[in-house]
């Protein structure tokens, strides 16, 4: 107990030095705990579970091109392939063009088994999934974003797109709760409303999302496609559907190096500045150190007494910069999550915490071993002349 009151003295002996070091500590952990958290979102986009078991097939020169819908009587007759669905891009607004949300026109039926996981079909109501197969204008909506909007079954959603000049005016059949709130960000619909509306749409589809009955048959089914395709009028490049989200997000660049090198520049900037405080605390303290020494304090007990001040203070940081960024993290997902639905899932998960907090560590070993280890190996005579 008096060893520790000893180190709380000595800790807060210059409360402004301690309360800017423990400020620098904790921003420099609040930024690594974010972008950290931030990469880990993305990079689950790539990496979902359900994910593996599907394939996206599309038009080889860009997932922007449409392919012919009667590329789905190849698929139909692959014995690997379980079911598909034929999706497209709507990017429909509501009411306003701030109201941007996830839209997509699908093969109702074959949508639900394609992506139950995400869906959570078993906890779809039957006479909900009825209502949707019989209404050519129903749609199926996630729990959140019906929530954001206020709508409930039965509600008339007017939707306007400005790729397709369109108008859609869709009744709402389901509203499901998904495994993750970022599976709730969409809204999809009967492909057929726009293939009817739009000429140049007719027959015509975004792509296929394929689900295989074995997600080891995928590889050679996405080649079995991509030859039968070949040399026709619209080849085709059949890609797992992680890899497919993952070409999605590399049109934000390499997202992950930069954000690595940006958490390798903040450790590099708070180990030095950190170092050089606690090199500058320990100088200031020689007289007091000698002191001690004289009074009968091994040196073991004073480079004891040093680093547990070091640690503590960086437990200090570590635990200021967590609340910090867990408070902005939880905000982000309900401001950034209402326009890019993956960030609905935005967390800062235990693996990062975790990480946060030995990084503090060792950057406080680091910092104060060899300022301590010099103080406390110092002759007595040589600290007390200053006296």
């Amino acid at each position: 107990m008096k060893f520790l009151t000893l180190v709380l003295r000595s800790l807060f002996r210059s409360k402004r030095r301690t309360f800017l070091t423990v400020l620098s500590l904790s921003v420099s952990v609040f930024l690594i705990a974010l972008l950290q958290s931030l990469l880990g979102t993305m990079d689950s986009l790539s990496t979902s579970t359900a994910s593996g078991t599907r394939f996206v097939v599309q038009d080889k020169a860009s997932f922007t091109n449409v392919i012919p819908q009667a590329y789905a009587n190849f698929l139909r007759q692959q014995p690997e392939v379980e079911r598909f669905t034929s999706f497209q891009w709507f990017g429909g607004e509501y009411k306003d063009p701030k109201n941007f949300f996830a839209n997509f026109g699908v093969d109702p039926e074959p949508y639900l088994q394609v992506y139950r996981e995400e869906a959570n079909l078993p906890s779809i109501p039957l006479d909900q999934v009825r209502d949707f197969l019989r209404d050519g204008n129903g749609c199926i909506v996630g729990r959140t974003l019906a929530d954001k909007f206020g709508w409930k079954l039965g509600d008339v959603v007017p939707l306007k797109s400005p790729i397709f000049n369109l108008t859609l005016r869709l009744n709402i059949r389901i509203i499901f709760t998904g495994l993750r709130k970022s599976d709730e960000m969409f809204l999809a619909f009967n492909i057929k409303q726009l293939q009817e509306a739009v000429p140049w749409m007719k027959g015509r589809v975004g792509a296929f999302t394929v689900r295989a009955k074995n997600p080891a048959d995928i590889p050679k089914l996405c080649e079995r496609i991509d030859r039968h395709f070949a040399n026709s009028a619209q080849e085709t490049l059949s890609i797992t559907e992680n890899a497919f989200n993952l070409n999605m997000m590399k049109m934000l660049g390499d997202y992950s190096t930069m954000v690595h090198s940006i958490s390798a520049a903040v450790l590099v900037a708070i180990l030095i500045v950190t170092a050089n405080t606690m090199a500058m605390a320990i100088r200031e303290r020689t007289t007091q150190i000698s002191t001690m020494r004289a009074l009968g304090f091994r040196s073991g007990q004073i480079l004891s007494l040093l680093m547990a001040e070091g640690l503590l203070l960086s437990l200090l940081g570590s635990a200021l910069g967590i609340a910090m960024a867990m408070g902005v993290a939880s905000a982000a997902a309900k401001v950034a999550g209402q326009i890019l639905p993956w960030m609905a899932d935005f967390i800062i998960t235990p693996e990062t915490l975790l990480l946060c907090v030995l990084i503090t560590l060792a950057l406080g070993l680091l910092s104060t071993f060899i300022p301590a280890y010099r103080a406390s190996r110092r002759p007595i005579t040589e600290g007390l002349r200053a006296l």
